[in-house]
């Protein structure tokens, strides 16, 4: 059995997002992101059978991304604020430069969550997890004060949501990281220990 090499394979998935996002699904063929690669058509092949097993690969690539970030936020040494508004700056560039990749970015979105769709809902889950840990953490360190800690949760990430608009979505209106940070630091606030 052939042994594939994992930096072709990034070379690969790169090469079809930036092809995918530009030019939409149907204007791409497996030559052209071969092309774009820098490898033969017969290599691609080797590691995707077809243009959906690139789209679902580029979205593991996204959510490793968002979990490899997000670890390294959370085992960082800055104070539980810091680490909320960190975490979600991050999500919301990530989710931004997502949105904003191309011309056919919600395309895109849209036939991944349609070939995976238990994607969307695990990342959900991933940010709510990761926004009570960061909580838990502030309260256990006596920053935080929180009555009923998963209510807080939900109330925020509703609060929040605007921020965070579906990449399947066309753009109606285009969040402002500033005003996150502004809602995010009005809940610092009511959380913190007086």
């Amino acid at each position: 059995m052939q042994r594939l090499d994992a930096a072709k394979r990034e070379a690969i998935l790169n090469a079809a997002k930036q092809r995918l996002y530009k030019y939409g699904i149907q204007k791409t063929t497996m030559q052209e992101i071969a092309k774009d690669a820098g490898i033969a058509v017969g290599t691609l092949y080797l590691y995707f059978k077809n243009k959906n097993e690139i789209l679902i690969a580029t979205a593991q690539a996204y959510a490793q991304k968002h979990l490899a970030d997000t670890e390294v936020i959370l085992k960082s040494q800055i104070s539980p604020s810091e680490k909320l508004k960190a975490y979600l700056i991050n999500r919301f560039r990530s989710v931004q430069e997502s949105r904003l990749g191309g011309s056919h970015a919600a395309e895109v979105a849209r036939t991944v969550i349609r070939l995976n769709p238990q994607l969307q809902e695990e990342q959900g889950h991933w940010v709510r997890n990761n926004v009570l840990k960061i909580l838990q953490e502030g309260i256990e360190a006596n920053f935080f004060q929180s009555d009923d800690l998963e209510q807080d949760v939900e109330v925020f990430l509703y609060s929040i949501g605007y921020f965070f608009p579906l990449a399947t979505t066309e753009k109606y209106y285009e969040p402002e990281e500033e005003k996150l940070c502004m809602v995010v630091d009005w809940f610092l606030k009511q959380w913190c220990c007086k």
